[in-house]
């Protein structure tokens, strides 16, 4: 065995001619590796043995390993690197993926734009309500660090297309916070996802904006956008969960309103032109 190569992966085993049948070997051989990188029996950042190693334990073909690597590589969990010293190397999952994926599904599926932000508001404030319990305080430190660039960027000015989109940007993260911070690590996968589905979708239409000379600037409601975001650190701050749940809920129902106002309510989903 080479040297800075784990033995997890030799437990995967031969996989015998009677246990597996073509086409479906490079799916069994990925479903074996996969649950090894999962249950961490293939450390992060481990390289796998050399093709050669690999195809005699486990018994198939270059082409077979191959196209294993490609289903692995294209759900994160490897990636490959090229070279002399090139092969796979394991990688933890990759939210984004998921995010792309889902974002499809919907798009596919005509979900509107108001079905996406009804189960934003549902989700988020739920968050809200743990965060209000369960915050640390380098949580509420983070949050204040944003809240100041958020004062920042509004003196700054926002009307400017490049300055709006950089906005945009920093709320993604607020709402990131709240998901990092609330605690269930089940709800922040749930929250991130679907914000960044809706970040996309609102990438989209900023490029709309930039790209129509004839839509006005549309900011005047990021002052009170930001207070009350300072209003949330308060009532997380005095772990007032119910307070903090109610006044966030509103937020978001006032923040989606808002968005109707350039946005059809019945618009599909886009993630992609």
């Amino acid at each position: 065995m080479e040297s800075g190569q784990g033995v997890g992966w030799a437990s995967v085993g031969a996989v015998t001619a009677g246990s597996v049948r073509t086409p479906k070997a490079s799916e069994q051989i990925a479903d074996r590796l996969r649950g090894q990188i999962v249950r961490g029996e293939i450390a992060t950042g481990e390289m796998l043995p050399p093709e050669k190693t690999l195809i005699q334990y486990l018994g198939v073909s270059r082409p077979t390993l191959r196209e294993a690597f490609r289903i692995l590589e294209s759900e994160g969990l490897i990636t490959v690197v090229t070279g002399s010293r090139g092969g796979a190397k394991a990688q933890l999952p990759d939210l984004g993926i998921a995010t792309r994926q889902i974002g499809q599904y919907l798009q596919v599926h005509n979900t509107t734009l108001a079905d996406l932000l009804e189960a934003r508001t549902d989700f988020e404030t739920a968050c809200v309500r743990h965060l209000a319990n369960r915050c640390p305080p380098e949580g509420l430190e983070a949050f204040k660090r944003c809240l100041a660039a958020h004062r920042a960027a509004l003196d700054k000015g926002v009307d400017d297309p490049a300055a709006f989109a950089d906005w945009v940007a920093l709320t993604a993260e607020f709402h990131e916070l709240i998901a990092h911070y609330c605690g269930n690590k089940t709800l922040e996968v749930q929250v991130s996802v679907l914000s960044d589905v809706l970040l996309q979708h609102r990438q989209m239409g900023i490029k709309q904006r930039e790209d129509d000379v004839e839509v006005p600037s549309r900011t005047s409601y990021i002052p009170w956008v930001i207070d009350d975001y300072a209003t949330l650190i308060v009532l997380v701050e005095a772990r007032d969960s119910a307070g903090a749940e109610r006044h966030w809920r509103r937020h978001l129902e006032a923040a989606t309103e808002v968005t109707y106002r350039n946005r059809d309510r019945q618009a599909t989903v886009s993630v992609f032109n």
